[in-house]
């Protein structure tokens, strides 16, 4: 049995009668066939049944949704489409950016020595100034701090032919030498400060007649080339002063200080006096080490040599 919504029309309440109608109707009509045994009962009864059934299927059942008849709607055919034409833009090519490697700029300290260290052109320091001095001709022209003598044995690394300038083939811990080739003239070799060795050996192997000759104090030390530096020279007054301070192991202090006349045996330097570049008029001053003494003697008188450097 099915159940649904009546519709809110008039139809309802016909179907309703109808129904009650053929409920009554076929009621009566059992009791009448069952009383009757007539023929004419027999007969009647089920036209009326029939009439009821023939009757009963016209009315509309409410349960089902009337037919809807839909008519189509006019196709409409929509106008053509007109398509703009299409524009193509090239693409824009990019350079890609030009990337500069950042610069780097690395600063090395400067390396700092004591005295009594090997210096750079293997020799050993012996002295130490803060405050800059000028060796005109040296590496470090007017920014130097240092100077370091030739090692022990220096002479045996030179140049063949100026081993030994007095008598070749003796060594002592230095070989002795003349001062120079020129023995009548003056030179300009006159300076006495720190640092003027390299120029007063200059003027002492450029003076003519015989300043140039190989085998004497200056161009002995000239010639050295320990380290494979260039710059070695013949130290000037004040520079042998502190070379023979360090030989007897005495304090630096400054350059007013002189070399002590204590009786100290200096280490691997000779105990007999040593030339210096600076000249007093025909004369040279040159100093004891093994007394700290100094005084200036002839040309051609033999002392001890042994070359420096600034740095």
């Amino acid at each position: 049995m099915c159940v649904c919504d009546l519709p809110a029309t008039g139809g309802s309440t016909f179907v309703l009668a109808a129904g009650l109608f053929l409920l009554i109707a076929g009621v009566l009509v059992t009791r009448w066939v069952r009383q009757s045994a007539g023929r004419l009962s027999v007969v009647v009864a089920p036209l009326v049944l029939l009439g009821g059934l023939v009757f009963a299927p016209s009315v509309n059942d409410p349960c089902v949704s009337p037919t809807t008849t839909t008519t189509p709607a006019p196709t409409t055919t929509a106008a053509p489409t007109t398509t703009a034409p299409t524009t193509t833009t090239a693409p824009t090519t990019t350079a890609a950016p030009t990337t500069t490697a950042a610069t780097t700029t690395t600063t090395v300290a400067p390396v700092v020595y004591s005295v009594g260290q090997t210096g750079p052109a293997g020799g050993n320091v012996f002295y130490y100034s803060e405050t800059a001095f000028t060796s005109t001709g040296s590496v470090c022209d007017s920014d130097c701090h240092y100077l370091e003598a030739a090692p022990t044995g220096w002479i045996m690394s030179s140049p063949t032919g100026q081993t030994n300038c007095l008598v070749p083939g003796t060594i002592d811990s230095d070989p002795r030498c003349f001062w120079s080739g020129n023995l009548v003239d003056a030179t300009g070799a006159v300076d006495s400060a720190i640092g003027s060795g390299r120029a007063n050996t200059t003027a002492i192997i450029t003076q003519a007649d015989g300043g140039s000759d190989a085998g004497y104090a200056a161009t002995v030390s000239d010639a050295y080339r320990g380290g494979d530096q260039t710059d070695w020279y013949l130290p000037s007054k004040d520079e042998l002063n502190e070379l023979c301070k360090y030989a007897r192991g005495q304090t630096t202090g400054t350059t007013s200080e002189i070399c002590s006349n204590d009786t100290v045996v200096p280490a691997g330097f000779s105990e007999r006096g040593y030339w210096s570049s600076t000249s007093q008029g025909l004369n040279v001053w040159y100093r004891y080490f093994g007394s700290g003494n100094r005084a200036y003697d002839s040309k051609n008188s033999d002392y001890c040599v042994r070359p420096i450097r600034a740095f």
